[in-house]
């Protein structure tokens, strides 16, 4: 197979010129190495307005071969399907839960450039249930304002959660599920509201689960010391997901299992990894990969708004994070969230598993897309989808994202 050689424009100086001339036009990835992600290829795609209109191996088809359509040529870079993060609390000082429209708008997009992420749910901490709210509205503003990135919806991660393993949560700010608050919920905010996390063990968790699954929101369990049969009770009425596994969790043992052991070894549970080497050893991310079906590891970055800045004090709802040589903690030392993008995500997996790219890939990018239930038009590079699209090094620097068909340039500054 001929490979085209670096000469002429680079990748950033063609990317512009799609974009001043016709951004809703067609044109051509080419002379990539195409990620599926299930299977990888020498070749491109041919985008059309926001769709994917056709993923070709070779050269590009003589069809398309002539001056009408742009081309960029991705100097055999890997063209993956735009990163999916389910779990992300902010970016660039600003945190989602107190963050303006404005700043929102800001995080997502340094996200979506910097880190390849084009689809995503924008995280909050426990928080008073008014406060809650107010950022809900915030979030829903900044959802009209984004131009290219989508936020797929809202993920609440508390206040229903156990204070034995609240980690950098605040104890006063924790409660029961009551009946009474998640009807309050659901019906305030159950338009956007895509994920809740809590505690399967703590009262009314079990009927919460039921309210919260049966109006289309996922069920995520963390902050947990569930027993594995309380998690597997969980299940049957509606539990789908586990939250960062291994962290803030019940700890396994071969007598009582525990959630840990119910996220290993139960197939209907997905389990999120944060794969930064430091919320987990290399050996946890490979154990993961390795006990759980393909389709069920998520890896999420879970990060602050510490992420995208050099080390400095920012905040976490009503907490102070430091962040500080590669990790975020409390002022009590306690380990909050990570500095983590996506694609740096994707490099912590793929380096600490030793599994390929093909198999890493769908923990990034089609895996959170089937539990978010927009994989019909999401998360893998399939004609006929979304053109969300990440061009990545061999590195994993992100060379350019485009998101809804529209390159993101702000990455390549």
């Amino acid at each position: 197979m001929h490979h085209e050689t670096r000469t002429g424009k680079t990748l950033a100086e063609e990317a512009a010129i799609i974009t001043k001339s016709n951004v809703s036009g067609r044109y051509a990835l080419y002379n990539g190495i195409v990620y599926t992600p299930w299977e990888k290829f020498y070749g491109g795609l041919i985008v059309n307005g926001t769709i994917i209109e056709q993923v070709f191996r070779g050269n590009i088809p003589e069809a398309f071969t002539g001056e009408s359509i742009k081309k960029l040529n991705c100097h055999d870079a890997l063209i993956i399907p735009g990163l999916v993060d389910l779990h992300l609390h902010g970016a660039k000082g600003f945190d989602f839960t107190v963050a303006s429209t404005e700043e929102i708008v800001q995080a997502i997009n340094y996200h979506a450039s910097h880190g390849g992420t084009t689809t995503l749910l924008p995280t909050l901490v426990s928080a008073p249930l008014e406060q809650i709210k107010k950022a809900v509205t915030r979030i829903r503003k900044a959802r009209l304002k984004l131009d290219g990135p989508c936020l797929s919806g809202v993920h609440i991660e508390g206040p229903f959660l156990n204070p034995r393993y609240k980690g950098a949560h605040i104890e006063a700010y924790l409660k029961n599920p009551a009946p009474a608050i998640i009807e309050d919920i659901i019906s305030s905010m159950g338009d956007i509201l895509n994920m809740v996390t809590l505690s399967p063990e703590l009262p009314h968790a079990l009927a919460a689960i039921t309210r919260l699954t049966d109006n289309g929101i996922i069920a995520a369990a963390g902050h947990s010391g569930a027993t594995f049969e309380k998690t597997e009770e969980a299940i049957s009425y509606g539990l789908k997901h586990v939250v960062h596994t291994f962290s803030a969790m019940r700890r396994f043992h071969h007598r009582s299992p525990g959630i840990l052991g119910a996220a290993l070894t139960l197939d209907n549970l997905s389990t999120e990894i944060i794969a930064d080497g430091v919320h987990t050893h290399r050996a946890a991310v490979k154990l993961l990969f390795q006990v759980k079906p393909p389709a069920k590891v998520i890896l999420v970055t879970d990060a602050l708004a510490v992420c995208g800045l050099p080390d400095q004090i920012c905040q976490l709802g009503d907490k102070k994070i430091i962040s500080q040589g590669g990790k975020a903690f409390l002022e009590d030392g306690t380990l909050a969230g990570s500095i983590l993008t996506m694609n740096r995500a994707l490099a912590g997996a793929f380096n600490m598993s030793g599994l390929s790219l093909e198999r890493i890939l769908p923990a990034a990018t089609i895996n959170p897309a089937r539990l978010l239930g927009i994989s019909n038009y999401t998360g893998s590079l399939e004609r006929g989808k979304k053109a969300d699209i990440t061009i990545i090094n061999k590195s994993f620097e992100v060379l350019l994202t485009i998101a809804q068909g529209k390159p993101l340039l702000t990455a390549l500054n």
